[in-house]
């Protein structure tokens, strides 16, 4: 069943929200987080309260566009880096620049190839915010799985929509991404209609349906149990591009 933790809850303390997060990821396996307490729960691991969040929001204008797609789109726009976080230390560094891989089991369109992007920016992978959102998956998928220590890929993306073009969130369809868990944030989403997210079960039965519209939006989910995916967006205004924008972290165990 999908229980939304912020309904009832308006004064809800961050300690609160953690604990009904574990509570739901026990028992169904997701979760969704409204915008105003997953900022809460951010928030609590930023020590630095001038850092700049437009600045982090506008990175997502400067990404690199993705020459990988099987379906030759060029609706995809992305950059990526590679972390390992440590259990028993909550420390979290940022590895040498790699290649993304995933196999055709897990990727059927862009699988079982060598992936090579940009890397996410140095200013925004090591901005406040930025370890915030590390130290707070971290943290929460720790409490989850507390043996061994995780391979973390961040994923900046961004879908558009042109006069040539649709947007597809997810070209590969409905999917696992081949980790232990998934963290998906909204951050920006503009003239769309359309991209709505599903959550199936182990075999491709429909969960819930439910549309990112607001930036901070937030969406965990263990990947072993669940598939996940997105439908098309189209433009509101037909004159004007339309853009989504996420931010994903997967953590596998190493």
């Amino acid at each position: 069943m999908f229980i939304n933790v912020t309904n009832n809850h308006q004064n809800i303390t961050t300690n609160e929200i953690k604990t009904n997060i574990i509570k739901e990821m026990k028992d169904n396996n997701f979760v969704y987080l409204k915008a105003d307490h997953s900022m809460k729960l951010i928030n609590k691991y930023i020590k630095n309260r001038s850092f700049d969040i437009d600045k982090f929001v506008n990175s997502w204008n400067k990404l690199e566009l993705d020459k990988y797609m099987g379906d030759g789109g060029q609706y995809r726009r992305r950059r990526y880096s590679t972390l390992s976080s440590y259990v028993n230390s909550k420390e979290i560094t940022l590895e040498p620049h790699q290649s993304h891989f995933q196999t055709k089991h897990y990727n059927n369109l862009n699988g079982d190839i060598e992936r090579h992007y940009e890397p996410i920016k140095d200013e925004i992978i090591k901005s406040e915010i930025m370890q915030g959102i590390f130290h707070l998956s971290h943290d929460l998928f720790t409490e989850l799985s507390p043996k061994g220590n995780w391979h973390i890929e961040t994923h900046q993306f961004r879908i558009e929509v042109t006069d040539s073009q649709i947007g597809k969130p997810t070209p590969e369809g409905i999917h696992r991404d081949g980790v232990d868990y998934v963290f998906m944030l909204c951050i920006n989403r503009i003239n769309c209609i359309g991209g709505e997210s599903t959550i199936y079960d182990k075999n491709k039965n429909k969960l819930i349906s439910f549309t990112m519209k607001n930036a901070f939006e937030l969406v965990m989910l263990n990947d072993k149990e669940l598939f996940h995916g997105v439908s098309s967006i189209s433009r509101k205004d037909k004159e004007k591009k339309a853009v989504r924008d996420m931010l994903v972290i997967t953590f596998r165990k190493k």
